[in-house]
């Protein structure tokens, strides 16, 4: 889950993604926002309205790993 209030940062377990570093700007993202690894759902592709942004998946490792306890 991608949010945008950044209250939810604190947490191991969540990537906060900055607009004003350059991967926040790479990222499209319009606003500063956290990643939730601790909130994971699988959805269709067909749900997906449209695409807010992208990362890089190296970013997300380390809290993936964190939440499976790898």
């Amino acid at each position: 889950m991608v949010t945008s209030p950044m209250s939810r940062s604190q947490h191991p377990r969540r990537l906060t993604i900055l607009i004003s570093t350059p991967a926040g700007q790479q990222s499209g993202l319009i606003a500063d926002s956290v990643v939730m690894t601790d909130n994971l759902a699988t959805i269709k592709l067909a749900a997906v309205a449209r695409v807010i942004g992208s990362i890089e998946i190296e970013n997300l490792y380390k809290n993936l790993r964190n939440t499976f306890g790898l």
